[in-house]
This record gives structure tokens, C-alpha cells and sequence, in this order.
């Protein structure tokens, strides 16, 4: 019986733990948008490792793809008041609408330019991939509110 309760507790910690937990309590359009950004950064995760590992680089096409495609709609993601929580959106998305959305244009640039990168170019792909991380990276610093 103890095994039971240990795998049980287990499994309750490792669901705890994942990217998706927290969206559990998120509806309708925050919910649909946590989901394309927790999406968006797995592909660059595994874009991030593939560069890393130097292995796989023709998978990197599919994921840049990807994140393209889902960045080309943030905008219609982030609708003025759809600030229900657990949105990790910052009031300062709509006081400069044009601004975030010059952001996810830019990721959407940067991602399509990754896939149209010849994974036998290392030097060219680990540097578009650089390019996206710093667009995903850019609007977090200024639209996205960090876990605690």
C-alpha cells in the first residue's frame, strides 16, 4: 500500500511541475494563449538543444515553422481585457499595442528566416537561432510577468 501512495504523491508532483499546470485554472482565450506560448517554447527548447547537441539540425525547419505560424497570430491572442487571471500578460501590451505587435511580427520574421536556414550551415542556423531567442526574449522582458 505505501508504493500506491508513494507513485501517487509522485504523480501529483511531477503533473505540479509541468509547463501546463499552470493553465488548469485558465479559460477561453488566456487558456488558448498559454497554450501557443508554452508550444512556442518548447520548440525553442528543442531548437535550443539541437544547436547544442550540433545533432538533428534538419528537424529545426518543422520547429521554426512552428513558432512562426503561432507567432503570426499573438496579436489576435492578446484582444483588449482579456486579462483574466493566471494571465502572465502585462497591462503594458495594451498601452502600446503597435509595439507588441511589431514583437510578434519581428518573431514571426526571425522564425521564418530560421526555416528557410540550410541546416548544413551551422554558423548561419546557430545564428537565426539566436535571433529568435532574443524575439522571444525581447517581449517577455517587457509584456510578460514572471513566475515567482
Amino acid at each position: 500500500m505505501n508504493i500506491v501512495k508513494w507513485a501517487l504523491g509522485a504523480l501529483a508532483i511531477a503533473a505540479a511541475c509541468t509547463p501546463s499546470a499552470g493553465h488548469d485554472h485558465a479559460t477561453g482565450l488566456v487558456k488558448d494563449r498559454m497554450e501557443a506560448m508554452t508550444s512556442m517554447a518548447k520548440r525553442q527548447k528543442a531548437i535550443s538543444q539541437h544547436i547544442k547537441d550540433k545533432r538533428e539540425l534538419a528537424t529545426i525547419k518543422a520547429d521554426a515553422e512552428a513558432i512562426a505560424s503561432l507567432a503570426s497570430h499573438i496579436p489576435h491572442l492578446f484582444p483588449a481585457g482579456s486579462t483574466q487571471a493566471p494571465t502572465q500578460a502585462r497591462g503594458t501590451i495594451w498601452q502600446n499595442v503597435s509595439d507588441f505587435e511589431s514583437k510578434a511580427r519581428a518573431l514571426e520574421t526571425a522564425s521564418r528566416a530560421l526555416a528557410a536556414t540550410n541546416p548544413g550551415d551551422f554558423g548561419a542556423l546557430r545564428l537565426t537561432a539566436a535571433a529568435v531567442t532574443r524575439e522571444c526574449s525581447g517581449c517577455h522582458e517587457k509584456y510578460r510577468i514572471r513566475n515567482k
